[in-house]
């Protein structure tokens, strides 16, 4: 049920967000909030700055490039449930799954918390190939030994997303849409874009591809096609039905073992995929498109904001300064 509230805070949030798009600092955003007392959702501005898209308006059911969300929402959440499941442990090492992996001291749970070692990206990855870049991942060297400490690490999540696969035996598409997006009711939520176009948001523009849309942005997910790091897209409506499944331990995701392990693991001011930057009562991530999802598990509420802040280019740190302000208001950090 959709009902309406006052709340000073979200109020804020809406002037700000329609104050960015004002100024151009972005050209348009869908965002949402979750808590008790219902579901809100927000859209302002154009799908873009060229044609056609600055022609267009930011309305209902616009397909989002997710980026880096693709972690938490698919990967992070598929590999939880295969640990309440007992099919693996947060301590299996990653090489029992891939033996073509190099390090035999790299777990599951290293690569959730960016632990591991390995690398953040990969070098000059627009030369390779698709064979060549598998290969590479299973035999990248590592900056530091596991468990030394947080590299957010790209590498790390495409092998997660290898671990599923191999693990449940189909692509990452069928066992996200089959354990996630079915049970949720995220009907919108895919590697591929379904219908039309004009539903899509544009993300850069480059000289090598043109206006991206409809298309992953990321360079290393366009390559392989389906990874666990990035690629997938999603509508506003469909994250609000995601972070209110996790608001409300949904018994459709995991049991409340694995909420409570989610909640009270902490290290280097993470958790199994989710950053707490904002706090040990907080999860929330980020896209480089311009996506993010914040949850304040104490208070029960949530907020996303979806955006092509790389739109038409990626020089856009306004944003990200904004958003961290904005992040703050919302969780009454500041006044």
């Amino acid at each position: 049920m959709i009902r309406a509230w006052n709340d000073n805070n979200e109020t804020i949030l809406d002037e700000m967000a329609e104050q960015l798009v004002r100024d151009q600092v972005i050209w348009g955003a869908s965002w949402g909030f979750v808590s008790d007392q219902g579901i809100r959702f927000k859209y302002a501005g154009k799908q873009g700055a060229v044609v056609p898209y600055c022609d267009r308006n930011v309305e209902a059911g616009m397909y989002y490039d997710l980026a880096s969300l693709t972690k938490v929402i698919g990967t992070t959440t598929r590999v939880l449930q295969l640990v309440e499941k007992g099919v693996i442990s947060l301590s299996t090492p990653v090489k029992e799954i891939l033996n073509r992996f190099s390090y035999e001291d790299v777990t599951v749970e290293h690569l959730l918390l960016h632990s591991g070692g390995l690398p953040a990206e990969i070098r000059s990855k627009e030369s390779w190939s698709r064979e060549n870049l598998l290969e590479y991942l299973y035999t990248t060297p590592r900056e530091r030994e596991a468990g030394e400490g947080f590299l957010y690490s790209d590498v790390g999540f495409i092998l997660l997303g290898k671990i599923i696969e191999n693990l449940d035996e189909t692509t990452l598409e069928e066992t996200f849409r089959e354990n996630i997006f079915n049970p949720l009711g995220m009907k919108d939520t895919s590697y591929l874009v379904q219908g039309s176009r004009e539903r899509c948001i544009p993300t850069e523009c480059t000289e090598q591809r043109g206006c991206i849309c409809g298309e992953v942005h990321d360079s290393k997910a366009h390559l392989l096609g389906q990874c666990g790091s990035a690629g997938l897209f999603s509508t506003l409506e469909d994250m609000v039905k995601f972070i209110k499944a996790y608001l409300e331990h949904s018994r459709l995701l995991f049991g409340e073992e694995m909420f409570e392990k989610l909640c009270s693991t902490i290290k280097f001011e993470r958790t199994l995929g989710w950053s707490k930057e904002y706090g040990r009562d907080t999860l929330y991530h980020t896209g480089f498109t311009g996506t993010s999802v914040l949850m304040d598990l104490k208070d029960r509420k949530g907020f996303v904001l979806l955006t092509n802040r790389i739109h038409p280019n990626r020089n856009n740190e306004e944003f990200l300064k904004m958003r961290k302000k904005m992040n703050e208001v919302y969780l009454k950090m500041v006044s």
